[in-house]
């Protein structure tokens, strides 16, 4: 079997995928340059042209996310009889107007995602909840998502597969000791990002908090100025770090916050989990599931729920912690992953 995978950006957990497809079948590769818009719609020139190419040599597209792009897939794939699988993230089937997220907040690229959805052969939500949701966490009125929500009418077969992690870089260090900090992961680009991750309410919780540390890895200080962000004299501002970097922060801090509005499969709390950190969420989609009794859930956006719980998470003992970490080992190991993958595309070549 040969593969084109369709990368839109070059992230940690698509490129965890490409090692897997290429471990077990030969893979082309497509890569949508997408930092800005000029780029992004050379890159999709380019694919138009390298498609009708490409098609009549591959078997399957590969592809996470709908966008703009897989339009493009889906009509090429319909032409030329080849299967089409996109693994569905979550931004690709929310509408969120208040905080400018969603693919279907904009009325053109709803239709691209829509006609993507309606005419894959496979969607692989990472999680069962992004196959119909509500979301009542951080808005008076329930915000509906998910792929049967926004496309009734698909046409191919839903699978979820989780998102997978490496058990065996994510770990706890038995000689770091734990420290009373609260930690946050969140690569912030713009102040729309800033309030979508919650990372106002996180910093609040730090200010009513003044007994504990507290850290956000992903906002720079000259972004917080940007902002013009009132900090309390207990948080400390990092900018991004590569994985090695980031694991020894995991390995440090007790507890692991998460206090976005929205969210797929959030790979940081994962990454945390991983290293014994206490995760405190949001009560959206899937988080409370792949917490799943091994930390506390914010019921809602109210900084007192916050707090009450952050303290609860520093009150616990280090068994909660191993909990965590059993939780993501016992059900979203890479392993898994590659094995439903490999079986999803073995499976393919017998049909």
């Amino acid at each position: 079997m040969k593969i084109l995978y369709v990368k839109s950006r070059d992230s940690t957990f698509i490129r965890l995928d490409e090692e897997i497809l290429e471990n077990h079948f030969a893979v082309i590769k497509f890569h949508i340059r997408s930092k800005g818009r000029i780029q992004y719609i050379l890159s999709i020139i380019a694919l138009s042209l390298f498609l009708p190419v490409k098609l009549l040599s591959v078997n399957v597209v590969f592809t996470r996310f709908a966008d703009w792009h897989t339009a493009l897939l889906a009509f090429f794939c319909g032409v030329y009889k080849r299967k089409l699988i996109i693994v569905v993230g979550g931004y690709d089937v929310a509408k969120m107007p208040e905080y400018n997220y969603g693919a279907f907040t904009s009325k053109f690229r709803g239709w691209c995602v829509r006609y993507s959805l309606r005419n894959a052969h496979y969607l692989l939500p990472n999680n069962p909840c992004l196959i119909d949701y509500t979301n009542t966490y951080a808005f008076s009125e329930p915000r509906k998502g998910g792929i049967r929500h926004f496309a009734p009418d698909i046409k191919g077969i839903i699978r979820v597969i989780h998102n997978g992690y490496k058990t065996d870089f994510w770990t706890f260090d038995r000689n770091t000791q734990k420290e009373n900090i609260a930690l946050t992961v969140a690569y912030i680009r713009d102040y729309r990002f800033y309030r979508l991750k919650g990372i106002d309410d996180f910093i609040e919780v730090a200010r009513r908090i003044p007994d504990y540390k507290f850290i956000v890895i992903g906002l720079s200080e000259k972004k917080a100025r940007e902002f013009n962000l009132s900090l309390p004299d207990n948080l400390l501002l990092i900018p991004e770090m590569n994985q090695e970097k980031l694991r020894e922060f995991y390995r440090k801090a007790k507890v692991f916050c998460l206090f976005s509005v929205t969210e797929g499969m959030p790979n940081v709390l994962c990454e945390a989990m991983l290293c014994n950190c206490i995760p405190v969420c949001s009560d959206i989609i899937f988080m409370p599931e792949l917490v799943g009794g091994a930390g506390f859930i914010n019921s809602r956006k109210d900084i007192s729920v916050m707090i009450e719980n952050v303290q609860k998470a520093f009150d616990s003992n280090e068994e909660l912690g191993i909990k965590a970490r059993r939780r993501i080992v016992e059900n979203f190991s890479l392993e898994r992953r590659e094995k439903e993958l490999v079986e999803l595309f073995e499976n393919l070549t017998q049909t």
